[in-house]
């Protein structure tokens, strides 16, 4: 309410699935991101976002990621890529 950035006091989370990797120097891929923006005055949630990613190498997601997190190249074949979410993300962090 009427407060300058330099007063404004959030805190954001964030949490992030990611692949598992099978073979050395394998690198992780984000499988599903989620953020949320507390005010830690009041500790309300000001505002969330939480999407599944599609990695751009489905075959990334080994037999071991899904054991691990639950998410299937099938869960995320239709989902938007993380350079497709990070704008909207952007926005609604700020």
């Amino acid at each position: 309410m009427g407060l300058s950035e330099e007063t404004r006091s959030e805190i954001v989370f964030f949490d992030v699935e990611t692949t598992v990797p099978t073979r050395p120097g394998q690198g992780h891929a984000i499988l599903e991101f989620g953020a949320i923006l507390v005010c830690p005055r009041k500790l309300v949630e000001l505002r969330c976002y939480s999407t599944l990613v599609r990695p751009s190498d489905i075959s990334l997601i080994s037999s071991l990621s899904v054991r691990c997190n639950g998410i299937t190249p099938d869960n995320v074949s239709s989902a938007p890529t993380f350079g497709e979410i990070a704008d909207e993300v952007y926005d609604i962090l700020h």
